[in-house]
């Protein structure tokens, strides 16, 4: 999308909703002026969105026919994510999941376990293109929320091995979206999780290659005919470069550089004994590599990677290449933040679980816009800020922080919009990330908006 069509409410959601198949044109023309509402203001409560009790009325209704699916109101963004794919050489599909956490909203209906089984909520598989170079969001190329079935009391391993199980959403998303076309190379980019026989063979049979960390010690064949298991052989092949690796700051451990030692070896992964419906199929050829990480700050763990990848590659480069590929995988976590952050999905007051997939129709592309607007940030950043910012924006925010609209780059533009969200710009600050840039981006609309009704009243 051009960077007008992202930054435009009424653009984007027309871009985004205005072809969905609802079955009736008016709600698709509502669909759009909801999409709207939420645009200018994310964050804030369907009744805040909607401004008038008419308008909420009118969004409550559209959420509640049976038409408006999550799938319908998808299809299009999906479609256009596939467009903007197919015209690329190369694009990571970074694939996992999440939680939405409803524990809090007791009297909601059609909820399920989450975690350990005392939370209430659902499940939403993500798979986000990703261009490879500038990690650039493009969309969602397939999404499936879901509830989860609890396994039958009393099931046996074999009752177990034959009944859908919920790891099945792996490839399942895999097969939604087919084969990859013969100008473009997919490569599913995904956690442990993913580490799945059915969905390392799924993707090898619809010629879509993979880049997966490895959590399970699978039995392997090396070239040479010798069997073995997988963690030790790729263990055992000595290190054929050493580089800086920077980690950022997550999930309670501290941004640190570590030295990532890589090696790699090509292995045939061969089908678990114990489950019928693989016992049948061929090993898989693929190659593991290693990265290990050394000199972690005291209290951290040292990094370890195998990864396993369908993608013959012999060199350092390539190895490197597809330990960057992974790291990828980050840019879903991502979204799934903007979406439980920036579009408060989980505490949306909605009666049912239904409701709220439905919503979330509405909401998923909206957090990929999030995303995108970070992107929009780091693109280009020394080029003038006129060619891609509209002219009363620019001359609105040059004013305000007494620049000359001539003379900003693209870089200045979005820092200073940063700046207005909380971000300090010191010297060592890395860029803006998605928050600043859009409390930020929020305030300058709201200028924005001021210096319009202040001009009219003086007409």
């Amino acid at each position: 999308m051009k960077t007008q069509e992202i930054l435009d409410p009424e653009q984007w959601a027309e871009a985004t909703f205005g072809q969905a198949q609802l079955k009736d044109m008016r709600r698709t023309r509502r669909a759009v002026t909801t999409a709207v509402h939420m645009a200018e203001d994310p964050a804030a409560s369907l009744p805040a969105q909607a401004q008038t009790w008419k308008d909420a009325k009118a969004m409550y209704r559209l959420l509640d026919e049976p038409d408006v699916t999550f799938d319908a109101l998808m299809q299009s963004h999906w479609q256009q994510t596939r467009q903007r794919m197919d015209t690329l050489p190369l694009v990571l599909l970074v694939q996992d999941t999440t939680d939405l956490d409803l524990s809090h909203r007791r009297k909601m209906s059609g909820l399920g376990e989450i975690g350990n089984g005392n939370g209430h909520g659902m499940y939403l598989q993500t798979v986000l293109a990703v261009k490879p170079d500038s990690q650039q969001a493009l969309g969602c190329a397939y999404q499936r929320p879901f509830i989860r079935i609890p396994a039958p009391k009393g099931e046996t391993r074999a009752q177990r091995c034959k009944r859908e199980k919920e790891t099945d959403i792996w490839y399942q998303c895999v097969q939604h979206i087919g084969p990859s076309p013969a100008s473009s190379v997919r490569v599913q980019v995904a956690d442990r999780g993913a580490d799945i026989f059915e969905f390392l063979h799924v993707c090898q049979s619809i010629d879509t290659q993979f880049v997966a960390r490895a959590t399970q010690d699978r039995r392997v064949q090396t070239q040479g005919g010798t069997l073995g298991y997988l963690f030790e052989q790729v263990r055992s092949q000595p290190s054929s470069d050493v580089r800086p690796f920077d980690l950022p700051a997550r999930h309670g451990h501290q941004a640190r550089c570590t030295l990532l030692y890589v090696s790699g070896t090509a292995l045939e992964l061969l089908p678990p004994r114990n489950d019928s419906r693989l016992n049948k199929r061929a090993s898989l050829a693929c190659l593991g590599h290693s990265g290990m990480g050394r000199r972690d700050p005291e209290g951290e763990e040292s990094l370890e990677w195998i990864l396993l990848t369908s993608l013959v590659g012999t060199t350092c480069e390539q190895a490197w290449q597809r330990v960057e590929w992974y790291r990828a995988r980050w840019r879903v976590e991502d979204y799934h933040h903007c979406l439980k952050t920036g579009c408060r999905i989980e505490e949306r007051q909605v009666q049912s679980a239904e409701r709220l997939i439905s919503l979330l129709g509405i909401l998923s592309p909206l957090a990929v816009r999030l995303l995108q607007v970070r992107d929009l940030s780091r693109q280009a950043p020394e080029s003038p800020a006129h060619e891609v910012i509209e002219p009363e924006t620019l001359t609105l925010l040059a004013a305000h922080v007494g620049l000359s609209p001539s003379t900003m780059t693209v870089e200045t533009f979005w820092t200073e919009v940063a700046r207005m969200g909380g971000y300090l710009a010191r010297r060592n600050d890395g860029p803006p990330g998605w928050k600043p840039l859009w409390k930020g981006w929020l305030h300058l609309q709201a200028l924005l908006e001021g210096a319009q009704l202040a001009f009219h009243l003086c007409l």
